[in-house]
């Protein structure tokens, strides 16, 4: 009897190694884990989530944010929440500010939080200050922001990676560009007058939130979904078209500020280079970028809900830019100011408004 109950002693021992002194190691593993691999290290995110095979692919979160605190002291716990937790970038960062909400609502209305919030910040110190040399800056950093958020929340699959690449890409480029423009020019002035009036001024601010959550829409759709495809040709034409998108809209404002800042162009208007096919080309390069965009949210083939979100990006900025702030305001300043030339005549009947003529035309 003593020999038998020292035996079972001996298995219980072996076999129940995590609770039985054994250093918080299971049963035959080491430090490195069973035959020699590395030990899952959780992150705020199970190992399944992060290689995208969870079987909650839409408006789930993952399995540790399930779990919740009582697993013990893991980075990113409500009792034990880094830093960048709490400012959004890590892995639990959007449960911070929206907590216990399925990933989609996470991603959604983590954004707008800090897009609006970041609005409302950046209008309370240019309303004091009575400037507008912060709007496009403000506008920049709430685009690079909230991708970058929600992407540090997601599962970080490929594609979360390529969409978040390009739209950070795109804001970081676009915004020093305007940035640059509004201090070379002393401001904009679209703002001359509203920056007097706190309460139109904020409506302003709230408009580029609404612009920033839109227009990203489709990076939040694709970083809020944990189970995707694997990236595909859908997914490499989309990149591909949107690198003809970011030339074109980047050669576009280098060639007309280069064209603005020669003093011998005093007066006059750009009909050369880009400007010669299109005259927007600017606006043609952006559009097609976000079509782009749009293009990888859906190569994910997620929903058919999602892929028609998706798609509200490129319709919105399409409508703003060719109906609303851009080139209806653009072609009236342009016809008040040149309109009475023939070769604005000429310039503005052989050449298009925005798609660009790729057939020269010929001069009779």
């Amino acid at each position: 009897r003593h020999s038998f109950l020292l035996r079972m002693r001996v298995a219980i021992l072996h076999a129940g190694g995590s609770h039985f002194g054994g250093f918080g190691r299971p049963r035959g593993r080491g430090k490195g884990g069973e035959d020699g691999k590395s030990a899952r290290n959780v992150d705020g995110r199970s190992s399944v989530v992060r290689r995208g095979k969870s079987q909650n692919p839409l408006g789930t979160r993952s399995s540790f944010a399930a779990r919740g605190p009582s697993q013990g002291s893991v980075p990113g716990t409500a009792n034990n929440r880094s830093l960048l937790d709490i400012l959004g970038l890590g892995p639990r960062g959007m449960d911070s500010i929206i907590p216990g909400a399925p990933l989609m609502a996470q991603s959604l209305g983590g954004a707008a939080v800090i897009d609006f919030g970041s609005q409302l910040v950046g209008w309370a110190f240019a309303a004091a200050l009575k400037t507008e040399k912060f709007y496009d800056l403000c506008g920049s950093l709430a685009f690079a922001s909230t991708a970058a958020m929600t992407y540090a929340s997601s599962a970080r699959l490929p594609r979360q990676g390529l969409i978040t690449g390009l739209v950070c890409t795109w804001t970081a480029r676009l915004g020093a560009f305007l940035v640059r423009r509004v201090f070379r020019d002393g401001g904009d002035s679209r703002f001359d007058e509203v920056k007097h009036q706190p309460g139109m001024f904020l409506v302003y601010w709230m408009l580029q939130g609404a612009w920033v959550w839109v227009t990203a829409l489709p990076c939040f759709l694709v970083n809020s979904v944990a189970s995707q495809s694997a990236l595909h040709w859908g997914d490499y034409a989309s990149a591909a078209l949107w690198i003809v998108g970011f030339i074109t809209e980047s050669a576009a404002d280098y060639q007309k500020s280069a064209f603005k800042s020669d003093p011998r162009n005093k007066g006059r208007f750009i009909d050369t280079g880009l400007w010669s096919v299109s005259r927007h080309p600017n606006y043609f390069g952006e559009i097609l970028m976000w079509c782009s965009v749009a293009g990888v949210a859906v190569s994910m083939n997620a929903s058919p809900g999602v892929s028609v979100a998706a798609c509200a990006s490129p319709l919105f900025v399409t409508f703003l830019l060719t109906q609303m702030s851009g080139i209806p305001i653009l072609e009236k300043m342009a016809d008040e100011r040149w309109g009475n030339e023939a070769a604005y005549q000429e310039y503005k009947r052989d050449t298009p408004c925005l798609v660009p003529r790729l057939v020269p035309v010929k001069k009779q």
